[in-house]
């Protein structure tokens, strides 16, 4: 499968004489022509992606360009869209949007301990996405056929439901829980865009207007956000298939482009940025601890075996070095680890 390369867009605050001049602008020209068209020719053929220009220290880069490994998959799950995971990996949840559409519990070798949902809910009734966790334990999953963002405890037992931060209806997708406040994408008709909300309720920080015509500001269908050690926000702008990044106060910095359908996002305590091409049927890989990303592998390919996937949807990590990617229609969670 044609794995496509990458490219980061950033914000910017006598006669004869004229002849050999002339003559030797050309040939320059010509040596830089024959010298793109073969570096194009070689990712083309080798699948690989540009990597950016910005040199890492040598031990550092190593350990980071290493890619991980497959260790197990999470089976019986069905269609697995969102999943999440406790910082010791003690702990993991994932939602399915195929079934009875629960919510599943996992001990940290893959074995179901329970699942929910929000009571009184049906299958029919019911379209859980994607999972964050907050420092308390506390869970929050969005609902796209409840229109909200359902909170637990750790045990799964139903808390309440977020209301609304803004007027009218709202459809939250993406879910991220960070220093107390909460990072949701909307996917309301004609209103695509990201909210940060406040420990209160009260909307910190709005990004983004529906659209499709490659300007800064617009989004389609954002599925995910993580926020870096900078303090940049990651919006995986989908249906666009790029990654969109802000500032805290809501100005666009860069977008990353080279996908075909970016979902879920995570960064793991090294600043790894890790994105899920559900299209591309891979996880893709950047360093993002300098001022601007820098592309480092991706892992995994299209199939039905250890390691490969069938569409895949999100990601999360732990802090024992392990990578947890929802395989939705492999209908399991796959485990890797560095």
């Amino acid at each position: 499968m044609s794995k496509p390369s990458f490219s980061v867009t950033t914000s910017t605050s006598g006669n004869s004489n004229r002849s050999m001049r002339r003559l030797l602008h050309v040939s320059v020209l010509l040596v830089l022509l024959i010298a793109n068209l073969f570096v194009w020719t070689y990712y083309l053929t080798s699948h690989k992606p540009l990597l950016a220009a910005v040199p890492l220290p040598a031990v550092q880069q190593a350990a980071r360009a290493s890619a991980p490994h497959y260790l197990f998959s999470i089976n019986g799950i069905q269609e697995p869209v969102g999943v999440a995971v406790t910082s010791d990996g003690s702990r993991i949840y994932a939602a399915e949007s195929g079934g009875e559409r629960l919510i599943h519990a996992f001990d940290r070798d893959g074995k179901e301990l329970f699942t929910f949902a929000p009571p009184t809910s049906q299958p029919f009734s019911r379209a859980p996405v994607y999972i964050a966790l907050d420092n308390t334990g506390k869970i929050y999953v969005t609902d796209r056929f409840r229109h909200s963002v359902d909170l637990y405890d750790a045990g799964g037992n139903f808390l309440s439901s977020l209301k609304s931060p803004v007027q009218g209806a709202w459809s939250p997708l993406g879910v991220r829980s960070q220093g107390g406040n909460l990072f949701l994408t909307d996917v309301t008709e004609g209103k695509h865009r990201m909210f940060e909300l406040s420990k209160d309720g009260q909307v910190a920080l709005q990004f983004g207007r529906q659209g499709n015509s490659n300007a800064d500001d617009e989004l389609w269908f954002p599925n995910s956000s993580v926020i870096d050690a900078h303090g940049h926000i990651y919006i995986s702008d989908s249906n666009n298939a790029r990654i969109q990044v802000i500032d805290q106060s809501g100005n666009w910095l860069e977008t990353i482009r080279g996908f075909s359908l970016p979902r879920g996002l995570t960064i793991d305590q090294d600043q790894r940025l890790y994105i899920v091409d559900g299209i591309g049927q891979l996880v893709r890989v950047f360093d993002v601890s300098g001022d601007h990303p820098v592309a480092l592998f991706d892992f995994g390919d299209y199939g039905p075996g250890d390691g490969e996937f069938n569409y895949p949807n999100d990601v999360a990590v732990d802090n024992t070095d392990r990578i947890f990617i929802a395989d939705r229609a492999s209908n399991r969670v796959q485990v890797w680890s560095y």
